[in-house]
């Protein structure tokens, strides 16, 4: 089944043939799964959280607009069961070795050497940072910058007005950077204080 189209398999699936359905799992659960080990850092909650989504994709796959792409519209129902999932939880520190390369939100200094200790140590700091983020700003930076959504993806994922994610997302990135430089100055203060 592997050369027929989402939609074609969608119908099949609609029609009652299981095998259809387990080929849609089989080509999305990468991302799925991805998607929800990001959000929970845990691989057994990921795992969890991965079947719970295809659990609820079947269950509204009659809702399914043929005409508009399947993986969007599987991805928005994936991040709905993810967001409900958080929204349950407190946040938890991001694993360590998931990085975030932020880019510009980094201060870089031109003074030392960019080494390898130094590029893990900041994304050690971001990912602290990204942790303490409250959640409405949480899910939209990563699903931005790990998981490269667009922001018209990120509003159609999370059921929201394009506006309000360029706004999260504004405020967002705002509220990271402040928390990075705190903790770096925490950092600063620490290293003079000998501590």
């Amino acid at each position: 089944m592997e050369h027929l189209t989402d939609d074609v398999l969608v119908r099949k699936c609609l029609a009652g043939e299981r095998q259809a359905f387990a080929e849609l799992v089989q080509r999305y659960q990468k991302q799925i799964y991805s998607l929800a080990y990001r959000l929970t850092n845990n691989a057994d909650d990921a795992q969890d959280l991965a079947q719970e989504v295809f659990i609820k994709v079947y269950q509204v796959l009659h809702k399914y607009d043929g005409d508009r792409p399947f993986f969007p519209w599987m991805y928005k129902v994936a991040s709905n069961v993810c967001y409900t999932e958080l929204r349950r939880r407190p946040a938890q520190e991001v694993p360590l070795d998931k990085i975030i390369e932020f880019g510009p939100l980094i201060p870089v200094s031109q003074e030392q050497p960019e080494t390898e200790f130094e590029r893990k140590e900041m994304a050690r700091l971001v990912h602290q940072a990204l942790a303490e983020l409250p959640e409405n700003y949480r899910l939209p930076m990563i699903l931005r910058y790990l998981e490269e959504f667009s922001y018209q993806q990120i509003a159609d994922a999370m059921d929201l007005p394009l506006t309000t994610i360029e706004t999260r997302l504004y405020r967002g990135r705002a509220l990271l950077q402040k928390r990075l430089n705190l903790i770096l100055e925490r950092g600063v203060s620490n290293e003079m204080s000998g501590s």
